[in-house]
């Protein structure tokens, strides 16, 4: 019976552990397109329940410094993404910040209303990564 009570009691807190607010951290103008966005490795994995498909909410997305970097010597390079973020070791304990490369899996087609860029982590490992809009 208290195994039963300690499952209960750490299942209604951990909601609690994990709720944060981004108050006025994300403009208006993209807070729907954050709420509705669908994580693009999507497609490999089409049996996932529905709250796993999403990135999130816009209140879990973080404004990120970002730089991107295109390879040499590739007739067509995909450019690589990469995104400025504390990173933590293999057993979790913080590291430092550092520039951590995007995997391709990760990046969203699509760019916020904005253009702003936009990452998504969950236990410290990138989910969704939304480009910034680039002006050419």
């Amino acid at each position: 019976m208290r195994a039963i009570f300690a499952l209960l009691f750490h299942l209604l807190l951990l909601p609690l552990a994990f709720a944060h607010e981004h108050t006025d951290a994300v403009p208006e103008i993209d807070r729907k397109f954050l709420d509705n966005l669908q994580r693009p490795d999507n497609r490999a994995n089409e049996r996932r329940d529905e709250k796993s498909k999403s990135c999130c909410t816009e209140k879990d997305a973080v404004s990120v410094e970002y730089k991107m970097v295109v390879p040499e010597g590739a007739k067509y390079p995909e450019p690589e993404w990469y995104v400025w973020i504390d990173a933590h070791k293999s057993d979790g304990t913080p590291s430092e910040y550092k520039w951590v490369k995007v995997p391709p899996e990760k990046i969203v087609e699509e760019h916020s209303p904005s253009g702003q860029a936009y990452v998504y982590l969950m236990a410290y490992t990138i989910q969704c990564f939304v480009r910034p809009q680039t002006r050419y």
